[in-house]
Formats: C-alpha cells, structure tokens, sequence
C-alpha cells in the first residue's frame, strides 16, 4: 500500500503559463518592461544611481530567480512583479 501513494503524482492547472516556453516569454516580457520604466522611476523617485546601475540591479534581480523550474512558482513571481509594475505606473500619477 505505501508503494501505490509514494507513485501517485498529482496534476496541478498552471496559473498562467501553459509550457515553458510561454513562461520564458512572459519573463522576457515582464524584464523589458522593467527596463523600460528605469528612466520614469529615475525620475519619479529621485534615485541617486546612473541608469547603467538602475539596469543592473534588474539583471540581477531576475538572475537571482534563474533556478525556478516550477512553472506555478514562475507564474506567482511574475504576478507578484506586475503588480510591482502596476502599482509604479499609478503612483506616478499621485
């Protein structure tokens, strides 16, 4: 008996991504956008750093989450950054 629930794996609906290969594109998609809102937050929040040290940081920030494997895990964190990005863009505007 302990052989047959040690076998059974369950089956998990992703979040957002279907394969991999839609995770990665919504990954590359979510680090452009990033990239892109450096010299708006620049502005916006008065940072002391260059844009070069701004981009990296981001770099390394999406690097330091380049061992997620698990397409449900992969699917939160990016939630979780729109939700950064969102809540940027609409503090610009306050």
């Amino acid at each position: 008996m302990a052989s047959r629930v040690a076998s059974v794996v369950r089956q998990v609906k992703p979040i957002l991504s279907l394969n991999r290969d839609d995770a990665r594109r919504k990954v590359l998609k979510l680090y452009k956008a990033w990239i892109r809102q450096v010299p708006i937050s620049k502005l916006v929040y008065d940072i002391p750093k260059n844009e070069a040290a701004c981009k990296q940081k981001i770099r390394e920030e999406f690097k330091r989450h380049a061992h997620l494997t698990d397409l449900r895990i992969i699917d939160k964190v990016i939630i979780r950054v729109r939700i950064r990005i969102y809540i940027n863009k609409y503090q610009q505007l306050i």
